[in-house]
């Protein structure tokens, strides 16, 4: 077996360990996650392969579904500016500013997602380009991101740019190798966010998704929603008339008789509870 030279990419090296297989999303290189075009320096000690199933994989296919939503939010809604798009524990989100500052509807996430099934089947690989400051000042400016031209100007060290297909975008990546590996997703809702956190900042849209590795997984998720939405307890309280909201407070429950009923049963309950542990209320 031929040892990997010092400009060999992660792919090459799996391959020359014979650990790479077709499942393989990303590499850990020393601890670090990357991509399978990464080049890895000859002095690298451990390069193992994460595969499609692996729970470190999940932020990977995530990170690069949030990239592919804001392709097909842009080829549906030109003059859409894109801010922030990151994993998330629950899945992924992207923040966009649209003209005029229009908002989102339910309808509007089924095209996108539509659309985004449209970009998954063509397969386009992700590219890591490694660019000089200027350079992605450049090619942010002929796309017109404000928001990350902004971003930009706080960064510092190495700049990289992703591309798949057309689309391009300020990022550090890792992403997938190919937008044939994120066919698990679904837009999920759209709330209003805004720019860096700071009310004192535009208002944006941002749309909420999740996504996993297998459409078996992303199914028993959302079945898990959907019966986490009928234990919901602002639900149920509602329909056994155990508490109310009023404009007045509407942030605060007022509890209804039978809701009362329940309260101060609980808190004769843990009254009882101090009592035996000689426990006082003060």
């Amino acid at each position: 077996m031929n040892s990997p030279s010092a400009s060999t990419t992660a792919r090459a090296r799996l391959e020359a360990q014979g650990s790479y297989s077709a499942d393989v999303v990303a590499t850990r290189v020393d601890g670090e996650i990357v991509d399978l075009h990464t080049t890895v320096p000859d002095g690298a000690k451990e390069v193992t392969p994460i595969k499609l199933d692996d729970p470190e994989a999940l932020q990977v296919i995530r990170h690069s579904s949030a990239h592919v939503m804001a392709d097909a939010v842009q080829r549906l809604f030109p003059g859409t500016k894109v801010a922030f798009g990151p994993a998330t524990d629950n899945g992924f989100y992207y923040d966009y500013r649209r003209p005029n500052g229009e908002t989102f509807s339910e309808e509007d996430l089924r095209r996108i997602e539509e659309t985004m099934a449209g970009i998954i089947a063509k397969d386009h690989p992700f590219r890591r380009e490694n660019v000089s400051k200027d350079e992605a000042r450049d090619v942010l400016k002929k796309l017109d991101e404000t928001f990350k031209l902004e971003h930009l100007d706080r960064l510092e060290g190495q700049i990289s740019l992703y591309r798949h297909g057309d689309w391009v975008d300020l990022c550090e990546g890792p992403h997938v190798p190919s937008t044939r590996f994120l066919s698990a997703f679904k837009l999920t809702t759209v709330s209003g966010a805004y720019w860096r956190g700071d009310e004192r900042n535009p208002m944006l849209q941002r749309i909420y998704g999740t996504a996993f590795p297998s459409k078996e997984a992303l199914e028993e998720h959302l079945k898990r929603i959907e019966e986490a939405k009928l234990r919901d307890h602002r639900k149920l309280g509602k329909e056994l008339e155990l508490f109310m909201f009023d404009e007045c407070a509407p942030a605060m429950p007022f509890f209804l008789p039978k809701g009362a009923y329940v309260y101060n049963g609980l808190v004769q309950y843990m009254r009882g509870l101090y009592e035996r542990q000689g426990y006082e209320e003060v």
